[in-house]
């Protein structure tokens, strides 16, 4: 096992040296074939024997960088300590300082992963490291204004109790509920990507928080079911959207595949139309939408938008992806511009959009058999002609407006 960067540079350097080496001895036609095979096959042993331990090294790297361990997780599985001490190149010089002990004996204990560690070491040891970590952390993550957040857009939405209660303090306690621990400034920064630059930034991050939290009370009322990545069930979904109720039984439909949908409004001075997000500490994806537009073909359209970011973007390194704008140019125009594409030829695939005589068509009866031939809602079709034509006076009655947020809220919807 690599027990440290030094160790695995040394690895690396090996690997590039021995296939350097196999590269030279396969093209020696000198040596006899019964003998090039001999060493060719050690030769290769090493190198996947090396290679194994490279990849292992990353991937602990990859799962225990900037992770902070629980008295709890110490306990009762000490190899995550040296797993932490690895990933986060911590050395064991001061783990045999702590202890008061020999860098010999740490060796020692690490082979066996802590295994034969006494309680009250890896305890030291678990704080001791919890300590590091949040430090580095602390040095690379900006300073939260907690002013800035919205406060009264937050109370008039009553995500924060109104009375006497402390609003700092309250939002304090919903980030701490969503991360399950105090360190806010890192579980913001490293879930969210979040600099906190501008009072928008931070609008941004409130409606992420709430979208989060209001799924997170959802898995406490039901079990929702484990998340497979495998689009499969996506042309069951766009079916549902020749029902009148289509959005909402696709909210239902969807967390029947362990995928969250909550819709909640944008809140003022941003143009957010949704986002796609993994609920810390679990593998749940959850999906907020704005319906920022209050139109069907909207809403179909930015709903597999961020699930193309599901499918194609979301891990354990970014865990949320914010949609502003949904359709424009992007910053970060290559994950958006994927999700766009998943979102088109998921709801109109090329041969199914080939068959669309409307698109020569421009008129209601051939939109309509378009959508009866394809059993998908006419709005889709619509949207993806104006789009296509960059005429958005084409079908202004066929897209649904004023279709979507009444299903959801009533006529109760006063965001604006």
């Amino acid at each position: 096992m690599i027990l440290n960067s030094f160790e695995f540079n040394l690895t690396e350097q090996k690997i590039a040296k021995i296939q350097t080496t196999i590269s030279e001895v396969e093209k020696d036609t000198s040596v006899d074939p019964f003998l090039l095979k001999i060493e060719l096959g050690s030769l290769n042993a090493l190198l996947n024997e090396l290679t194994n331990q490279r990849n292992y090294y990353l991937e602990i790297t990859h799962r225990f960088k900037n992770k902070i361990p629980t008295k709890t997780e110490a306990l009762k599985s000490p190899e995550i300590l040296v797993y932490i001490r690895v990933a986060n190149d911590i050395s064991q010089e001061d783990i045999a300082t702590l202890l008061n002990t020999s860098i010999e004996e740490i060796k020692r204990q690490e082979d066996y992963l802590y295994k034969n560690m006494i309680p009250n070491f890896l305890i030291k040891i678990n704080d001791f490291l919890g300590e590091k970590v949040a430090n580095n952390l602390t040095i690379e993550t900006s300073i939260i204004d907690w002013n800035l957040f919205p406060v009264k857009e937050m109370l008039n939405r009553k995500w924060l109790l109104s009375g006497n209660i402390d609003p700092i303090g309250a939002i304090k306690a919903l980030f701490s509920d969503i991360f399950g621990n105090q360190q806010y400034e890192l579980a913001l920064h490293r879930k969210f990507h979040f600099n906190g630059n501008s009072p928008n930034e931070y609008s941004l991050l409130a409606w992420q928080i709430w979208v989060l939290h209001t799924a997170k009370e959802k898995t406490k009322k039901i079990k929702v079911p484990k998340f497979n990545n495998d689009d499969y069930f996506l042309d069951q979904l766009i079916k549902l959207s020749t029902s009148t109720t289509g959005p909402l039984e696709a909210q239902e439909f969807l967390l029947s595949k362990g995928i969250i949908l909550i819709v909640e409004p944008h809140l003022s001075s941003t143009y957010l139309d949704g986002a796609a997000m993994l609920l810390p500490n679990t593998s749940i994806p959850v999906i907020g939408l704005t319906l920022r537009h209050d139109r069907l073909d909207n809403f179909w359209f930015v709903l597999f938008h961020e699930l193309g970011h599901i499918f194609l973007h979301l891990n354990l390194e970014r865990t949320s992806i914010v949609d502003e704008k949904v359709g424009e140019a992007k910053d970060e125009i290559k994950i958006e511009t994927e999700a766009d594409n998943f979102a088109l030829n998921n709801l109109l695939p090329a041969e199914k959009w080939d068959m669309c005589i409307s698109r020569f068509y421009n008129n209601v009866d051939a939109l309509n058999e378009d959508s009866k031939n394809l059993n998908i809602h006419p709005s889709i079709i619509a949207g993806r002609i104006r789009k296509e034509e960059n005429n958005y006076k084409l079908f202004n009655d066929q897209i649904g407006l004023k279709q979507v947020r009444k299903l959801f809220w009533d006529n109760k919807y006063d965001f604006e």
